[in-house]
């Protein structure tokens, strides 16, 4: 047993030590062009069934190269909600550009505190923002994030 791991630590330290040297975080920071995070914390209300933007995170722009954005949502609820939307929108010249919808159907197991969390690619030269619309239900919004990363 003691060989056994003897010899699974020395693969791991073979397989790992093009990274040991550089160090885990700037290997990684290195990678990127350009994140960014927008969160809030604010309690945020909604029109029941209505799209709405996530507050305190304005639209993003990275001018069209290709990107990932993240967002996630936090509800505390009275009541427990039939679904739960998400998505990212452009704002075009023409109105809203919708791209990455998630739906997530609420049950009467349901948990009266939930999240979820999203991604999405895309290449854009059009701000976007994340959006929720919740359906059935009394919650509050006490947490939004809305990340990007450019590769």
């Amino acid at each position: 047993m003691k060989r056994a791991s003897i010899i699974i630590g020395a693969v791991l330290v073979l397989i790992a030590s093009p990274v040991i040297g550089k160090g885990l975080e700037p290997y990684a920071v290195a990678q990127a062009k350009t994140s960014g995070l927008c969160k809030n914390t604010d309690p945020q209300f909604y029109k029941q069934g209505k799209w709405t933007t996530f507050s305190g995170c304005e639209p993003l722009a990275l001018g069209g190269d290709r990107s990932l954005f993240f967002a996630q949502l936090r509800l505390v609820c009275e009541k427990r909600p039939k679904y739960v939307k998400m998505r990212l929108a452009r704002q075009t010249p023409d109105g809203l550009n919708t791209t990455g919808t998630n739906t997530w159907v609420m049950g009467k197991n349901a948990p009266l505190n939930w999240s979820g969390t999203m991604w999405w690619e895309s290449n854009t030269k059009h701000p976007i923002v994340a959006q929720f619309k919740v359906v059935g239900g009394k919650c509050v919004s006490n947490e939004r994030q809305f990340k990007w990363w450019q590769p």
